[in-house]
């Protein structure tokens, strides 16, 4: 993965109306389907996202003017119909946490860095074009919940269809980040040792799915070990695109290591003057000697106080709202890291 700076998480859109009346949100997501569909890599959405801005035009324009997409590819994309429009009824938007940007404040410097995030997850899937990924850290209120709940949904926005699973079954929290029941959930599934089925999951969204965490077993880790979870997971990989895997903190439970070793891949989330980097360093090796191919980590840093997305999360037990931005954090376990 390409390093991941804020600052630069996606190029300011111009002002103007773009010709042809497409809206400027559609082109801003229009890299994004193109590295999904693998019309283009992130270097050459950059290379046009440069262009567009410095001349004014639109995405395509920009694309066919440098010899990267045709007429039809364009047409194609436009024709693609994302699934922001399902995401802002005033229904979802009731029962979703006001703390997800990718939702409330889809512009916003938060949401905007969620999505560069997901850009460079996209090049990160494999040749079937598929993405199975727990996301870590080593102690809780890190932000991991919010950032598996947040990619989960930027994939969702691009109609690439995306199953989010709570894997926490000690202190679990994405019910109530998407404002779901949890009666029934993973710890049932696995308790049944049944095969997983995305019709018994709740659809928050056309091509959007979410396994709850379930109520909390007497024993999270046995459950986790059985080839039950492994056996829930195999026929899921084949009916949607991206896996996203809730977990609890690294550091107190061994959960969260058996279920990347499950997924294969992971990233791990550190949050500012909270993460220590010895432990991070530590939690990271232990992954890597249990073969799980860490992709990168997500820094989570506080905002302006007088941003709304700086306020405690209502899920305050589990979460703390995302801080500035997202990051990926470049070299930390080179030799020498502090």
């Amino acid at each position: 993965m390409s390093s991941f700076d804020p600052q630069s998480s996606m190029p300011p859109l111009p002002s103007i109306e773009p010709k042809g009346g497409v809206p400027l949100v559609l082109e801003s997501r229009m890299g994004d389907a193109c590295i999904a569909s693998q019309r283009l890599t992130r270097a050459e959405v950059d290379q046009v996202l440069a262009l567009q801005n410095q001349k004014q035009m639109r995405f395509g324009e920009a694309a066919i003017a440098l010899g990267l997409l045709t007429s039809r590819d364009v047409r194609e994309l436009l024709n693609t119909q994302f699934n922001n429009d399902a995401f802002s009824s005033a229904a979802l938007l009731a029962r979703i946490s006001p703390s997800l940007a990718i939702v409330h404040a889809p512009d916003s410097d938060a949401a905007q860095a969620i999505k560069r995030l997901r850009s460079d997850l996209l090049v990160e899937m494999d040749e079937s074009q598929k993405l199975v990924l727990a996301v870590l850290s080593p102690a809780k209120r890190e932000g991991k919940s919010y950032t598996a709940a947040s990619l989960a949904i930027a994939f969702a926005q691009l109609n690439i269809k995306t199953l989010l699973i709570d894997a926490n079954l000690r202190e679990p929290c994405v019910h109530r980040l998407l404002g779901l029941p949890n009666q029934t959930g993973l710890s049932t599934v696995l308790a049944r040792r049944s095969p997983g089925e995305l019709g018994a999951m709740e659809e928050l969204v056309p091509g959007f799915w979410i396994l709850g965490s379930g109520p909390v077993p007497p024993n999270p880790l046995e459950m986790l070990t059985a080839p039950a979870f492994r056996q829930m997971l195999a026929p899921l990989i084949d009916q949607v695109s991206v896996i996203i895997v809730d977990t609890p903190a690294g550091s107190q439970w061994a959960d969260a290591q058996t279920i990347a070793g499950q997924t294969g891949a992971a990233i791990l989330v550190a949050r500012k003057d909270q993460t220590l980097v010895s432990e991070l360093r530590e939690f990271q090796r232990a992954l890597e000697g249990a073969r799980v191919d860490v992709l990168g980590v997500v820094f989570n840093q506080v905002l302006k106080p007088q941003s709304r997305f700086s306020q405690q999360s209502p899920w305050s037990h589990e979460e703390t709202v995302l801080a500035r931005v997202w990051r990926r954090v470049t070299g930390l376990f080179s030799t020498g890291a502090a």
